[in-house]
């Protein structure tokens, strides 16, 4: 610039070209979104749906993908029995083999006729197994998934149903069990049977919420999957699995009425015995399968954006 201009002019002559300096550097950055995330309150976060269907459209996107539910559940099965010349069937075998030897011991410890407790043994035993099979998994559901939800923004109940559902087609492969100790042993069951239905889907629907909320805690502190392997245990032996609901004294009936698993086990065993439930067993097993999955759903709302963090 010449020197014999002066401060005005030149303050004039450099003013264009200071507009055009990018000031960007001076403006306070906005934090990522993924950082947000962690800062915001469950009301900013959830917007107008609110948690609850927050927790309802994580389920329903779920749904949406279960054709990914079907290969995953299926090929978790087939991975078990690769290069197996009986594949899938050792589920039967195995599953035949523990109830034979298992209403035998018992039934001459409790000092019953075979022909009375093989098939409530046979029927108990296979539904507790799909119970505990779906809630022993669920604990570790989200870990062993992890890669997935890493790599693409798949919802986390993809994870749960194809856990359901691999329990499922377990189940169904030891339906054959049921049928065959009912045949032989002539249990009594025509049209009541369809009334195990409805009891089904309560079961179902309990296992859905359940192992989705199992599944987020055992995620969050990982020393919880051990108390739920060793709270199974316990229930297995205080549930009516091995032994009759009419067994125990009447000054212990408290133990059938505060356990879930009895009034779930129940609804689906006894029409599949002949018998009808009881209003409370269906009452009982109403409000926790329906209850629960309404109460269940704010939770998993509220903690949907958290597991990813704590994969």
């Amino acid at each position: 610039m010449p020197e014999d201009l002066s401060p005005a002019f030149s303050g004039c002559y450099l003013a264009p070209f200071y507009s055009t300096i990018s000031r960007s550097h001076l403006r306070p950055k906005k934090k990522p979104k993924a950082m947000n995330d962690t800062k915001t309150t469950p009301k900013q976060r959830s917007g107008r749906r609110g948690l609850f269907m927050l927790g309802m459209a994580d389920l329903m996107s779920g749904i949406g993908n279960w054709r990914l539910c079907h290969l995953m559940g299926l090929g978790e099965i087939r991975r078990r029995y690769a290069r197996s010349r009986i594949g899938q069937f050792w589920l039967t075998i195995s599953t035949a083999i523990v109830v034979t030897a298992l209403g035998l011991v018992w039934s001459t410890l409790w000092k019953q006729p075979v022909a009375g407790l093989m098939p409530f043994v046979a029927i108990s035993l296979i539904v507790w197994t799909m119970i505990s099979g779906t809630l022993t998994e669920a604990a570790t559901v989200f870990v062993s998934s992890g890669p997935m939800f890493l790599n693409q923004g798949t919802s986390f109940s993809t994870a749960i149903y194809s856990l359901v559902y691999r329990q499922l087609v377990i189940f169904l492969h030891n339906l054959p069990i049921i049928v065959i100790a009912n045949l032989l042993f002539s249990v009594p069951v025509g049209d009541i049977s369809l009334i195990a239905l409805p009891g089904f889907a309560c079961l179902v629907l309990a296992l859905v919420w359940t192992s989705y909320l199992i599944a987020i805690a055992c995620v969050r502190f990982r020393d919880l999957t051990q108390v739920v392997q060793n709270g199974l245990m316990i229930a297995f032996f205080i549930t009516p699995i091995l032994w009759k609901p009419d067994q125990i004294p009447p000054d212990k009936d408290y133990l059938l009425f505060l356990n879930p698993f009895a009034a779930l086990l129940a609804v689906v065993r006894e029409p599949l015995l002949g018998q009808l439930p009881s209003i409370y067993e269906w009452t009982a097993a109403a409000i926790f399968s329906i209850g629960g999955f309404v109460v269940a759903l704010p939770i998993i709302g509220y903690c949907q954006r958290r597991i990813i963090y704590w994969v």
